[in-house]
């Protein structure tokens, strides 16, 4: 039971850092266009380190 509730647990994690990923990447590319005046922690995060 242990072993099954370990394996559940991670798989959620694995889908949970999935997700995250998937929202910081772009389909159509990344746009750091810093002049349209988006806050940075609005922007994606490739571009919060400028």
């Amino acid at each position: 039971m242990k072993k099954l509730f370990a394996l559940i647990s991670v798989f959620v994690l694995a889908l949970g850092l999935a997700g995250c990923l998937a929202s910081t990447t772009s389909p159509i590319g990344l746009n750091c266009d810093y002049s349209k005046g988006i806050p940075i922690p609005d922007m994606p995060v490739d571009c919060q380190g400028h």
